[in-house]
């Protein structure tokens, strides 16, 4: 009930009137703030959103993508719209994806490993799919080098990996 007796007492006072509250009351800055509030209570009344459904969608994208290894310079894919330098900035915020299962994909080609491309370990632990590193030897007479460590490698020191 103030503020409407306070808003009635401007129809005495002229615009440029230098009694303090209601000075501040009739400051050009009020004006922005009752674009805000307008704004406001018409998005509620229409049930609209306050952000565009771009930017809504893109958020839920990048989201559904966005995992820990995405902030590791060592692990970025570039592959991943995630990690790529300006998505990975404003995916900072957003909540990293929850997933109930996991792909295993391989390093060197992006493919998925599966049953037509065996998940191999090198001896340091580094695990890639079996045809790439099968490639990787053929081009290399029988040797295979980590991309990540440069360490070489033989063919027959590959271990297969089992995923349960």
């Amino acid at each position: 009930m103030f503020s409407v007796q306070k808003a009635m007492g401007l129809l005495a006072f002229p615009p440029e009137t230098e009694v303090s509250s209601y000075k501040e009351m009739l400051d050009l800055s009020r004006w922005q703030l009752l674009v805000k509030e307008f704004r406001s209570e018409n998005f509620k009344l229409y049930q609209l959103n306050n952000y565009s459904v771009f930017t809504v969608t893109l958020q839920a994208g990048l989201s559904s993508l966005k995992t820990p290894q995405c902030y590791h310079e060592d692990t970025k894919n570039a592959d991943c719209p995630v990690c790529s330098q300006y998505l990975n900035d404003l995916a900072s915020k957003l909540p990293f994806a929850h997933c109930s299962q996991s792909r295993l994909v391989c390093h060197m080609s992006g493919h998925p490993l599966n049953e037509h491309d065996h998940p191999m370990m090198l001896p340091n632990g580094y695990v890639y799919g079996e045809n790439s590193l099968v490639k990787m030897a053929t081009e290399n007479s029988g040797k295979i080098m980590c991309p990540r460590t440069k360490q070489m490698f033989s063919l027959t020191d590959l271990e297969k990996v089992f995923v349960m």
